[in-house]
């Protein structure tokens, strides 16, 4: 298995969108946003919050578990495919292997 880590900039259907591409790819094992996971750490006493200076993309974290190696590229191409479609900015760090 290989494991990938997404920093996704893109709007909240930019990213439902590429989970649900992955999850129903035949090789992939599981993919989840690791950012749902995390507190909001926003400071919301700040003078500028809310703005619409402040309101952008958002940023997700995704990880993804790739059932083989063999398929990693694969799914790579898909990514890359799907974010550039959808106009968003997708980085992919393949230095997560198990």
């Amino acid at each position: 298995m290989r494991a990938l880590q997404l920093r996704l900039t893109a709007d909240e259907g930019v990213a439902q969108a590429m989970l649900d591409m992955l999850k129903g790819m035949d090789d992939v094992a599981w993919a989840e946003d690791a950012a749902d996971l995390l507190p909001d750490v926003t400071d919301q006493d700040s003078s500028s919050a809310g703005l619409s200076d402040n309101q952008g993309p958002g940023n997700h974290l995704i990880r993804v578990e790739v059932a083989s190696d063999s398929a990693t590229e694969r799914v790579i191409d898909a990514l890359q495919a799907l974010a550039e479609r959808l106009g968003a900015v997708l980085e992919i760090d393949t230095d997560t292997a198990d």
